[in-house]
């Protein structure tokens, strides 16, 4: 009689597909808040001392470091978009306004993107030239689709419990924020209230990677 000792098989479990899709973007939006909630405050100590006028597209910056300054928020506006898209894809809102809120605000995070990218070639122009009006005139409609988008989409995880603790609450302060943004756009509070806005990402960015590291693989 012969006799066979058994023993469990030990497999090496993959990493989940739903951590790698919550960690890169939630790191990277976190990196995007850091770096934008820094230039804020940078640009709030700033603008009493620049030589450029206020009503220069630009101002407070000029010259090459206009043009650096507009491709760090440019790029890290992308990163922001990224974990906008993570959100949406989450399943963190999973009712149909949920998931119409998260596409709107991925699309005005893409007119944040569209705002910066032209400000580099029209960083010297004043604000009443065509082409200032249209980059303020993206800034100001991605801030209205992506508040709205991110007030539905919040409401929606707020109700459905997929998120838990502090984390279903990051997507409907951040999209409540950035109404509260709307009238300060063009007021000396700006980089302030950018800077509120800069933590809020990094908490919805935080948020992706705490609940993407608790979500049970799907079946």
């Amino acid at each position: 009689m012969t006799t066979h000792s058994v023993h469990p098989a030990t497999t090496t479990q993959p990493l989940r597909n739903d951590l790698r899709v919550a960690l890169a973007p939630g790191l990277l939006t976190i990196i995007a808040g850091a770096v934008q909630g820094d230039g804020a405050i940078i640009t709030a100590v700033y603008r009493n001392a620049s030589p450029i006028s206020d009503e220069r597209l630009s101002y407070p910056w000029d010259g090459a470091t206009a043009i650096t300054t507009s491709l760090i928020w440019a790029i890290t506006q992308v990163l922001i978009v990224v974990g906008l898209m993570a959100f949406a894809r989450s399943g963190a809102a999973p009712t149909t306004a949920g998931r119409v809120g998260g596409r709107l605000a991925v699309a005005g995070a893409v007119l944040y993107v569209i705002a910066h990218a032209l400000t580099l070639v029209a960083y010297d122009a004043s604000l009443d030239d065509p082409i200032s009006l249209a980059v303020l005139s993206c800034f100001g409609v991605g801030t209205l689709l992506t508040a709205v988008g991110l007030i539905m989409a919040g409401k929606s995880a707020l109700r459905s419990g997929a998120w838990s603790g502090w984390r279903r609450y990051t997507p409907l302060v951040l999209g409540v924020w950035m109404v509260s943004m709307i009238p300060l756009q063009f007021t000396p509070a700006l980089p302030v209230a950018v800077g509120i806005y800069a933590f809020a990402v990094m908490a919805l960015g935080l948020a992706l990677i705490v609940e993407g590291l608790g979500w049970e693989p799907r079946q």
